[in-house]
């Protein structure tokens, strides 16, 4: 009985293992058949460099009208002009692929290059492959913290073609060059129009659809904090863009103008989620007349609009209508809409009113990377899981898996890997075996196929519950950032989870260490999952020592002249090591982006240095200040506020 194929990623929907290896060789032909089309050839040469990677052997990449009498070799077809599916065989004298389409043909590619064993051989086996979802996608955000370079972005393009994901959203708000709106991304690291264009057309090599995203109605206070825009803000709260004014539409005409042309995607993503105060302002009296619902759904009729006029087809975040169900059998049939929610529990089973209404739509589960210092690795898999699964029963068309960059972008790249994995796992094919998963994903993200890769990541990102939760947030980034004169979110630890905080997490970060080898050639991201585990380890730390403080603060006279000696140089140390992390910081974004938004990060890391070094002098001059007042709680309103509270007091 032959023995299972190795690990693939993601795993295919039919495949047999067959007796006996197919034998690489320099030279090997790699045949493009007649049909193989142009894409061929781009296919072949991922294969020949895959194969040089992986073992060393350099094949020849040919074209023949016929192979026969060729010997071995390696033959690659293509039967149609459109599809992603695939037919692998390799037998000890062949290996034949052929492609539905050119994508088909590509994927093929992507997992005869897994097969490939060290010692240059090809299992045989029988592969028959197709994609459960149509669209299969990540999303980034690249405009509330990192802009990442146009070499980091490519980088993210091959990952997509490794996983088989087949739509890149880059989420934008203001970071690109408008020449008749320059104000707009002035100071930002802004993509240039001539970047989009090489991006998109790597894009287009890849088989992925690059999908232009830009902000359309909510999360606009970036332009509408410039004086050029402020007339346009709905309710003054800087939020919003007005419907009421007609300017607000010269204005997106404009911007779409510039924007969408750079990319050859049929879709554009107009956002136009979370308009917290629409209908609350300027726009009132309408939404008086016809309800907010209604109000909501005329923009957006204005918006796909003026998409049309550059034959893009429009897709919307679908919250607004989750909250008006009155409006849902009015929405456009030509908008895609785009569901979220990020935790591990939620109603995912309400895109069945979407289905239901004839409305196409995709599911968007996340990284659960954001406001953490690295991501609630169990919260990301359960979401995503629960999202795919929702998709396939209701019909959704695509899974798009988000990576956001809320406050300030703390979250490292390399920490989101093991979730785009997972997700592309789950919109090809859904559930693999965990142990083959991991091993997979080591192959194909490191090439190194141990596993140990994905477990340094599940250890690291295993712990993140001190005392107290947060929404769609890690406490461990909230107590990294805290304000010790307040030390809001100190108060809602508990000594004994720091503990067994700090147990597990050392431990994790001494597997990261030791398991260098198992990240393969990429460097940086090792380096990232080891800043997160330190910072992660200073945030308990830190809660540790901060209870000293507090108690101190309260009852002066527990701690005599040595005691307090020892505190404040432990709370000194830490603000030493912090500002060490701060560096380390700065270098890895670097890495894989530009410098704009670093102030963002730094401003909230500045804040807790600042307070563990006033901590310390109050304690050498025997000085306490008053207790601070507790916790209002920890909903996400309150969070937020506290948080603005201790930036407006850095700042004062």
């Amino acid at each position: 009985m032959p023995a299972r194929l190795p690990p693939l990623l993601p795993e295919p929907r039919r495949a047999e293992r067959r007796t006996g290896r197919f034998a690489l060789r320099d030279e090997l032909p790699v045949v493009l058949r007649p049909d193989a089309g142009e894409a061929g050839l781009a296919s072949a040469r991922a294969l020949k460099r895959a194969v040089e990677a992986r073992c060393g052997v350099r094949l020849a990449i040919e074209a023949h009208a016929r192979c026969d009498d060729l010997g071995p070799r390696i033959e690659l077809a293509s039967a149609a002009a459109r599809g992603e599916g695939y037919r692998l065989e390799v037998a000890p004298e062949r290996v034949t692929l052929r492609g539905a389409g050119p994508a088909g043909l590509r994927y093929g590619v992507e997992t005869l290059g897994q097969l490939v064993e060290r010692g240059g051989r090809i299992p045989a086996c029988a592969i028959d492959d197709q994609p459960g979802l149509p669209n299969r996608g990540l999303m980034l955000d690249v405009s509330r913290g990192k802009v990442p370079s146009v070499a980091s972005v490519r980088e993210i393009l091959d990952l997509c073609v490794r996983l088989k994901l087949n739509v890149l959203m880059l989420y934008t708000e203001h970071t690109f060059r408008f020449r008749r709106h320059p104000e707009i991304g002035e100071g930002s690291s802004p993509f240039t129009a001539e970047e989009l264009q090489e991006l998109d057309a790597d894009a287009v090599e890849r088989h992925v659809d690059l999908v232009p995203c830009l902000q359309s109605l909510g999360h606009m206070e970036r332009i509408l904090s410039l004086p050029r825009y402020r007339g346009l803000d709905e309710s003054g709260r800087g939020w919003t863009l007005s419907p009421a004014d007609p300017g607000s539409y010269a204005l997106l005409g404009d911007l779409y103008d510039e924007y969408l042309p750079n990319f050859r995607s049929a879709r554009f993503n107009a956002n136009c989620d979370e308009p917290w105060d629409l209908g609350r302002g300027r726009s009132e009296p309408r939404a008086k007349a016809i309800g907010r619902g209604r109000l909501f759904l005329d923009h957006v009729r204005k918006v796909a609009d003026l998409a049309r006029r550059h034959g893009k087809g429009t897709l919307i975040w679908g919250d607004v209508v989750h909250e008006h169900p009155d409006v849902v059998d009015r929405i456009p049939r030509e908008l895609v809409l785009l569901d979220w929610w990020y935790e591990a529990e939620g109603d995912f089973e309400r895109v069945r009113v979407f289905r239901d209404n004839g409305l196409a739509f995709w599911v968007c589960p996340g990284t659960a990377s954001w406001n953490s210092l690295f991501p609630r690795v169990a919260t990301a898999e359960a979401n995503v899981t629960a999202w795919a699964d929702a998709a396939r029963r209701f019909g959704g068309e695509g899974l798009l898996c988000t990576d956001w960059g809320d406050g300030g972008h703390a979250n490292l790249q390399g920490g989101s890997w093991l979730a785009f994995a997972w997700a592309a796992q789950q919109a090809w094919s859904g559930a693999a075996e965990p142990r083959r998963f991991d091993r997979a994903f080591g192959n194909v993200l490191f090439g190194v196929a141990d596993g140990e890769a994905a477990r340094c990541y599940r250890e690291l990102g295993g712990f993140h519950d001190p005392g107290f939760t947060v929404h769609n947030a890690s406490p461990l980034q909230l107590l990294f950032h805290d304000d010790l004169e307040r030390a809001y979110f100190v108060q809602g630890t508990k000594p004994a989870l720091l503990r067994r905080g700090l147990g597990r997490l050392e431990s994790a970060r001494e597997r990261i260490r030791a398991g260098e080898e198992s990240f393969g050639h990429d460097a940086t991201t090792h380096a990232e999952l080891l800043h997160a585990a330190d910072a992660s380890i200073l945030a308990l730390e830190k809660a540790a020592a901060a209870h000293d403080w507090l108690a101190w603060r309260r009852r002066p006279a527990r701690l005599d002249a040595r005691g307090r000696r020892r505190l404040a140089r432990r709370l000194a140390a830490l603000a030493k090591e912090q500002t060490t992390l701060l560096r380390r910081l700065r270098r890895l974004w670097l890495a894989r982006a530009r410098p704009s938004n670093f102030e963002i990060a730094k401003r909230r890391v500045d804040v807790s240095i600042r307070s563990l070094r006033a901590a310390a002098r109050a304690l050498e001059r025997n000085a306490p200040p008053p207790p601070p007042e507790p916790p209002e709680g920890f909903d996400p309103g309150s969070v937020v506020k506290a948080i603005r509270a201790s930036l407006g007091e850095a700042r004062g």
